[in-house]
């Protein structure tokens, strides 16, 4: 097995898909050539993340301390923070807290949230409570504050363009990429406004930079949510937005690229909670963690599915009677599910992106009903159809035709509703909306499906 004539993008994919497929052989590879894993990992870190990421962490770890210190940190920073920590924990706490200094403040911020507790007391004191990333792990995950990045430009409001320009040039060997914008303060460090590369550049010589900036510009708190930043980056067509605190006062920015992240990461937390899994867990959550997360929502199904068996039982009779029926009873919970499952979809994405004010709430679910009552009407013609060439037995595929409307009527307004009654509580709207819906679909299709025979048959 040789990568060595290969270009470095080559090397990288062909390595990328050996860690994933056989993650022993691509630990063997990477320790005998030590030169190409060096040169990979900087020009490349990207790459050299996803492929410390499908390896163990004990061998990372090695791969990692083979680095020098820039390179390392500029890997650790392409990780997710939850596999960065895992590697970091099998280094010296000494060494693992200088590699989180060397990162990017946000980035080591985020690692320091998923240490252990153990291997955090190990790490803090050798960081230091003056720690850039120390203070930002204080803040949310989910705030501006928890996404910032303190590496911005900032000029005071008294300079000239050409000064300006002159300053910025040596802002650029700190700053790098986290060069976005100029933030221009004031005496005490309140925005006063911001300032483009554009502006300053075809500025008139002399002209002061109070002159051409934008005043007031848009901004958020420390605390303000990580949706409404992203809404705001996407609205107003930004590649970052300023952070300031309650006085004004500018401590950081968001960069496009963290409010993307973030808005990905909601919807895969979304996609958790709809079915009562942690809204923060992943692959690398603690299993003891998992199971704590995940057994109070089994455990409410649970109750959910007896409270139904019980309400079933009283329909014994009626299934004795006609066998068929019970071989029918799924169809009518799985239509209702599935046409629940797309309005409960639909809904929870508006939410997501700010497009359901409280005011048109009502207007939603009216209009996901008249859908279901549409799609109803069809698919109970055909459910009945069917039914009761499959019972021979006209009855029997009424009483389809009745619990399939019924229920597919039902689950759409259950599928809007359930979701906006949790944001008008206050609560996060994919909160075990699914787990809900179904015990609304499994009662209301079997009960009605039942109900009906009982009646018809």
């Amino acid at each position: 097995m040789r990568f060595r004539l290969l270009r470095p993008r080559e090397l990288a994919h062909g390595l990328r898909e050996l860690a994933r497929r056989r993650p022993e052989d691509a630990e063997s590879y990477l320790e005998d050539h030590g030169e190409e894993w060096e040169a990979l990992a900087g020009q490349l870190p990207q790459d050299a993340a996803d492929i410390l990421e499908a390896i163990t962490e004990e061998a990372a770890a090695e791969l990692i301390a083979d680095l020098d210190d820039e390179d390392a940190a500029d890997v650790l920073d392409e990780m997710r923070p939850a596999a960065a920590a895992e590697v970091l924990a099998e280094l010296p706490p000494q060494e693992a807290a200088h590699l989180l200094e060397v990162m990017e403040a946000d980035q080591a911020a985020d690692v320091i949230g998923e240490l252990d507790e153990d291997l955090l007391a190990d790490i803090t004191p050798e960081l230091g409570v003056d720690s850039e990333a120390v203070r930002l792990a204080l803040y949310a995950d989910d705030s501006a504050g928890g996404l910032m990045t303190t590496d911005v430009a900032t000029l005071p409001i008294g300079i000239t363009t050409g000064e300006a320009i002159e300053r910025l040039r040596q802002l650029n060997e700190t700053l790098g990429s986290n060069l976005r914008y100029v933030y221009i303060v004031d005496d005490e460090s309140r925005l006063a406004g911001v300032l483009s590369f554009r502006d300053l550049v075809f500025a008139r010589p002399g002209t002061g930079v109070d002159e051409v900036m934008v005043e007031s510009p848009v901004q958020v708190k420390t605390d303000t949510d990580r949706e409404v930043v992203a809404e705001l980056i996407q609205r107003y067509h930004l590649i970052a937005i300023p952070v300031v605190d309650d006085g004004g006062r500018l401590l950081g920015m968001v960069k496009v690229s963290e409010a993307l992240e973030a808005v990905q990461e909601e919807a895969t937390e979304d996609i958790a909670m709809m079915v009562g899994a942690g809204a923060e867990e992943t692959v690398y959550t603690p299993i003891a963690v998992s199971v704590r997360r995940r057994l109070p929502w089994i455990t409410l199904n649970l109750a959910m599915g007896l409270t139904l068996a019980l309400f079933l039982r009283t329909f014994e009779g009626t299934i004795e009677a006609n066998a068929t029926l019970a071989a029918l009873m799924p169809m009518v919970a799985l239509l209702g599910g599935n046409t629940g499952a797309q309005s409960l979809a639909v809904v929870i994405r508006a939410l997501a992106v700010g497009d359901i004010p409280a005011q048109r709430a009502p207007r939603v679910i009216a209009r996901e009903a008249q859908v279901g009552v549409i799609n109803g009407l069809v698919i109970a013609g055909l459910s009945g159809v069917l039914g009761g060439v499959v019972a021979a037995d006209a009855a029997v595929g009424l009483v389809i035709a009745v619990a399939v409307f019924v229920n597919m009527a039902v689950a759409v307004v259950a599928g809007a509703g359930v979701p906006l009654v949790l944001k008008s509580l206050g609560q996060d709207p994919a909160l075990a909306s699914n787990i809900f819906l179904t015990m609304v679909t499994d009662l209301v299709g079997f009960g009605g499906f039942l109900l009906t025979a009982s009646l018809v048959l």
